[in-house]
């Protein structure tokens, strides 16, 4: 069985020929080859280390770049390419689950070099020159029954050593809508626990791609296999809410008023992060928006204020993941928005100034998070969004000014018009004639502003 090399890589190719040497694509290269995918991460291995590497590559035209060198790993420059190399190597890891391995043994055997993979169907590997596969865990077979399974016999060895790999067991399963082996998930159950020992930051990064698994390969389309509610709910059998979002263990069984709600508010969660569109955003700030639910309704006895218990928690929680500050900022601002005008009795005007002081990227957002909410609650009742929508675009359409800078006049301008200095009163007129002009958006060209300038 053969693949084809991509042609990015022909430098590779002829680099280990000239030197008398075999190189190897492996991983998600060769397994995604075989699937008719795209592409995924493009990692090559040999017996070369990293001194080797650095010696022979750069005769070649290929610049190599020191990343994890004592792990054997060296980031590869080729054609506009980031290629991984990695030497063949032998690994133990200590007891916990941390990601790092305690020890690390270079080596020249690619089958060794196999056994120490995750899972049968990323343990591929294929000859740089002729694009023979070579399959020694046997994931070909897993391949085609469409199964993830370790590549020991032992999957407690696989996964107690590295407990990340619970988690990329979910996110293969749901992007690629294949079954787990049933050894594999009961060995994932007991080796959950060790994700405390995971950095946040690797975490984070496994959490996001399962949150988006319906997006990793959409020529897939999505089904019941291929979601991230699939996801999340492996998560939840597999209870590393403590490492991921704490709160959730409390959501779990929580139930809402049935004339709202079809689900409790875990479930709840789930469904609307899966009717979010497919953004990193979109679907934290949706997975997120009632996490508030259950310390609201243990302090207060209701749950009404939960969408400002929501916001402060999800700052926290996304802040202990590592996320960016923006990022923490954007989603647990969604989440603070999400019950505004719940009861659909805000005017116009009101909802126009809203809209205009959230700007044009957070409304949408904010219109897109209630659609989910909506669709995730199980019932039809969606007039409130239907209505902020249509109220959006007209504002698109109107020209309503989004931020004082679109209004059609310049600070000097509106000096001249109003007789007033710079400084506080001249910024409280350009706020009054924003505000007019959110209400009002034909007024906003020069003559008319001028005209409201001078009368005010």
């Amino acid at each position: 069985m053969n693949i084809k090399i991509p042609v990015e890589l022909l430098p590779l190719t002829e680099a280990f020929e000239q030197e008398n040497l075999k190189g190897y694509a492996v991983g998600g290269l060769v397994r995604n080859a075989l699937l008719h995918l795209p592409p995924s991460d493009i990692d090559v291995c040999s017996r070369l280390t990293p001194a080797e590497v650095l010696e022979i590559m750069p005769k070649y035209g290929v610049r190599v770049i020191e990343k994890a060198a004592e792990m054997g790993t060296v980031e590869l420059h080729l054609n506009g390419l980031i290629v991984e190399h990695t030497t063949f190597r032998r690994e133990a890891y200590a007891d916990g689950g941390e990601h790092r391995p305690s020890m690390v043994a270079f080596g020249d055997n690619l089958t060794d070099d196999a056994w120490r993979r995750d899972f049968s169907v990323n343990a591929l590997y294929a000859n740089l020159a002729t694009g023979e596969v070579i399959d020694p865990t046997d994931g070909i077979p897993d391949l085609e029954r469409r199964i993830i399974r370790t590549t020991s016999a032992e999957p407690d060895d696989i996964l107690r050593s590295d407990a990340l790999r619970v988690l990329r067991l979910v996110r293969f399963a749901c992007e690629l809508g294949f079954s787990i082996d049933e050894n594999t998930w009961a060995a994932a159950k007991r080796n959950a626990p060790k994700l405390k020992d995971i950095a946040a930051e690797r975490r984070r990064e496994e959490f996001v791609k399962i949150l988006l698994t319906d997006a990793r390969y959409p020529s897939l389309g999505r089904d019941e296999l291929r979601s991230p509610l699939r996801g999340l709910r492996l998560l939840d059998e597999l209870d590393v809410w403590g490492v991921l979002v704490p709160e959730f263990s409390l959501a779990r069984g929580m139930a809402q008023r049935p004339d709202h709600h079809r689900y409790d508010v875990l479930e709840h969660s789930f469904q609307v992060c899966a009717a979010a569109p497919a953004t990193e955003k979109l679907r934290l700030a949706a997975l997120l928006h009632d996490v508030g639910k259950p310390d609201c309704k243990r302090e207060t006895g209701v749950q009404y204020d939960h969408d400002k218990y929501g916001e402060r928690i999800a700052k926290r929680v996304l802040s202990e993941l590592r996320f960016s500050n923006r990022m923490v900022n954007e989603v647990s601002a969604l989440v603070g928005g999400h019950m505004y005008d719940i009861q659909h009795q805000a005017k116009q005007d009101t909802l126009r100034v809203r809209f205009a002081a959230w700007g044009r990227e957070r409304t949408l957002e904010q219109i897109l998070l209630r659609e989910a909410d909506i669709r995730g609650c199980g019932y039809d009742t969606d007039y409130v969004a239907k209505d902020w929508r249509a109220l959006y675009e007209t504002m698109l359409q109107d020209g309503t000014p989004f931020g004082q800078n679109e209004l059609k006049i310049t600070g000097e301008e509106l000096m001249a018009a109003s007789g007033l200095p710079e400084g506080k009163e001249l910024g409280d007129l350009k706020k009054k004639l924003f505000l007019h002009c959110v209400k009002h958006p034909k007024d906003n060209n020069f003559a008319r502003l001028t005209q409201l300038a001078k009368k005010k």
